[in-house]
Formats: C-alpha cells, structure tokens, sequence
C-alpha cells in the first residue's frame, strides 16, 4: 500500500512540475496584438511585451480601479508592505510591555554581557595576538 502512494506521489509532484514549466512558457510568449496597443499606450518597451506583462498590467489597472486586493498584491511584490510591517512592529511592542517581566531576563542579559567582558579580558596573553611576519 505504501508502494501506491509513493508512486501516486511522484506522479503528482512530476504533474506539478510539468504545469509548472507550461506557466512559466506561455508566460515568456510575446502579448497578443490588443494587449501589445494598450501597453504601447501605458509606455512599455516593446521588448518586454509578454504575458507576464499583462498580467501584471491586468494588476495594475485593477489596483488603478480600486480593487484593495490587488494593490495590495502590488505592494507586497514591490515590498512596499509598509502598513503591514508597521502593524507587526506595533503588536510587537505591544506584546512586550503586556508581558509580565519577573527581571529574571533583565539578570541574564547583564550576566552575560559580564561572562563577554570577562573573556575579552581573559584573551590578552601573547599566544592570543595575531602574528604578523
């Protein structure tokens, strides 16, 4: 039984794969004629005229439109999630000063920051300098 689903797993992972490769091909092909008009209009470089192009101009204009989904989307690919990163910073900070603090933390911090100070000390003999020839 094992044997069946080992098999039926590297059919699905190669299934995967293969639809993987198509994507990436029909993305690479060069846009259609109506779609080449409308990104000549937006100012894009014949050269990058693909499908991949187009989605992402399809993107744009929907963001352009007032679709929240997808400018989001845009930000997140340009990572410009500013708003995003600031809400973690914030709950962030928020967690540590809802956080009940014995001072056990603050002890261990400054223990070992003492045991770091101790070994520089402690590497100051001469078999500790480099040599220089």
């Amino acid at each position: 039984m094992g044997r069946k689903g080992g098999k039926a797993s590297g059919k699905a992972r190669r299934r995967k794969k293969d639809i993987k490769q198509k994507m990436k091909l029909l993305l690479s092909l060069p846009a259609a004629a109506n779609d080449r008009e409308e990104l000549t209009i937006m100012g894009v470089d014949p050269d990058d005229m693909d499908n991949e192009m187009v989605l992402v101009k399809s993107l744009f204009l929907a963001a352009a439109d007032g679709d929240t989904r997808a400018f989001d989307r845009i930000m997140d690919l340009v990572g410009k999630t500013v708003a995003r990163e600031e809400l973690a910073i914030k709950k962030e900070e928020l967690k540590k000063k809802t956080t009940p603090s014995n001072g056990a933390l603050e002890d261990l911090i400054v223990g070992l920051q003492e045991d770091n100070d101790g070994l520089h000390a402690q590497t100051t003999g001469p078999h500790d300098a480099l040599e220089t020839e």
